[in-house]
């Protein structure tokens, strides 16, 4: 049986190539099968779905606060990722920015394209959950409206239509995606690598102290493991209760000594190690 990737849809939004991207990579064939938001995509997981792609990090937007939430409470482990290059277009039914009334953008994708948007003051933003429903929106427009939309769909609207070809704030744009499954992770058992990897935890700390937050990361620290980035994030428990997204960089042969950092810190914390991927 084949299977299935769940993914951000309709077809051809960035995670539709990142997910093909993917596939081609690994010479996997999979069934992709499209979901209207990223919490469909997770939630696909607990009714059948083998993996769903997820985006995790973008250049300019930094962590996607969606995909560390459903990290944090879903039982589901990391097992891959791809990078794909983000190019946006302004499109719109008008003769200039200044005839556009409202704007069409997705929830990500607002922070990757400030330059232009500060443009348009008088414009009403539309929020959306996909690139695709941003255009989708604006086939159907009327006379003053726009839409921020992938750069290689621009060519796929009249040539009535003001076109501005790319206005992403820099050129150097990607966005990083995630590929999970219905499965978490064992504390212990990080997987052998003999090549750099990255990893992924949560720490919710028992206790507050000060030098709690140091006395964490010198676990990693001290075995020489690389920290990447941290962020924390509410418990939802408790206001001022926080727990700690860390990624990880390791070197070939460092898996064992990373199961022992996860080991020492569940000794007085909460450790949720979300699972580990190939650099």
């Amino acid at each position: 049986m084949v299977p299935h990737l769940a993914v951000l849809g309709p077809a051809g939004t960035f995670s539709d190539d990142a997910a093909q991207q993917y596939l081609r990579q690994h010479q996997l064939d999979w069934q992709l099968t499209y979901y209207n938001s990223i919490d469909q995509v997770a939630a696909s997981i607990q009714t059948g779905t083998e993996y769903a792609l997820l985006p995790l990090e973008n250049t300019l937007d930094g962590y996607v606060q969606n995909t560390l939430a459903i990290l944090s409470y879903a039982d589901l482990q990391v097992v891959g990722e791809t990078l794909v290059p983000v190019r946006f277009s302004l499109a719109a039914k008008a003769t200039s920015l200044a005839e556009i009334k409202r704007v069409y953008v997705q929830f990500k994708t607002k922070g990757q394209c400030e330059h232009i948007l500060a443009q348009l003051p008088q414009a009403e933003r539309l929020t959306t959950e996909s690139n695709m429903l941003s255009f989708n929106k604006l086939k159907q427009a009327t006379v003053g409206d726009a839409a921020i939309i992938p750069q290689a769909r621009l060519a796929q609207l009249p040539a009535t239509f003001l076109k501005l070809a790319d206005v992403t704030d820099t050129d150097e744009n990607y966005t990083r995606f995630i590929v999970v499954k219905k499965q978490t992770a064992p504390l212990v058992q990080v997987q052998p690598w003999t090549q750099d990897f990255r990893a992924l935890c949560y720490v919710t700390p028992q206790t507050d102290h000060a030098g709690l937050l140091s006395m964490i990361l010198q676990e990693f620290a001290q075995r020489q493991l690389n920290l990447i980035a941290i962020m924390s994030r509410p418990t939802r428990r408790e206001l001022g209760q926080y727990r700690f997204f860390i990624e990880i960089g390791g070197r070939a042969g460092q898996s064992a000594t990373l199961a022992a950092a996860f080991s020492q810190l569940a000794q007085q914390h909460q450790v949720k190690y979300l699972g580990s991927f190939a650099q």
